[in-house]
């Protein structure tokens, strides 16, 4: 839209699209508000009529915006702490769900796959250690690892997204 703006009304559109970004809006959302009020602008010039008076302060104009597109203020900020609280249950759930699935892996592996804890197989060189020795032969320990790894994070993953499925449906 090529309409060149009042110094005015400059302001009150940057004061309407501050208020909006604070209340955390979409930027697509900011961008058709910018849209509307612009072109309210212009049709209040060709009716030779002030476009600020009707559009009333920047403060005004964003309150009964929200109370036409029924955006709850309330319930808005309720929701974005909780996400944030259930990101960092999903991230310790996470981190704890790896950990042990690595280290029951690991176990097994070592249980079913070596020879470490054969009572009749001694080696004076090898030193067991769960986390990232559970063989002596280099390529069989990579190849366990590997496989502990990605199955840990496949195991994490899948638990995650079926936590956030479940709790969205109970929420709703």
């Amino acid at each position: 839209m090529g309409v060149e703006l009042s110094i005015a009304e400059k302001r009150f559109l940057k004061a309407v699209l501050d208020e909006l970004k604070n209340l955390q809006i979409s930027k697509k959302k900011r961008e058709n508000i910018q849209d509307q009020i612009i072109e309210h602008i212009q049709e209040a010039r060709e009716h030779g009529e002030d476009s600020l008076i009707d559009l009333g302060d920047a403060p005004t104009f964003v309150r009964d915006f929200l109370e036409v597109n029924e955006v709850d203020l309330h319930s808005e900020i309720i929701q974005l702490r909780t996400t944030k609280v259930r990101r960092g249950t999903l991230l310790t759930i996470g981190l704890g769900v790896f950990t042990l699935t690595f280290l029951i892996l690991q176990l097994l592996f070592t249980m079913f796959l070596t020879q470490s804890f054969n009572p009749n197989y001694s080696n004076a060189v090898f030193e067991y250690n769960i986390l990232f020795r559970i063989s002596d032969n280099p390529w069989w320990n990579a190849l366990l690892l590997i496989i502990s790894t990605s199955s840990s994070i496949l195991i994490t993953t899948l638990l995650l997204f079926f936590i956030r499925k479940t709790k969205g449906k109970l929420s709703v």
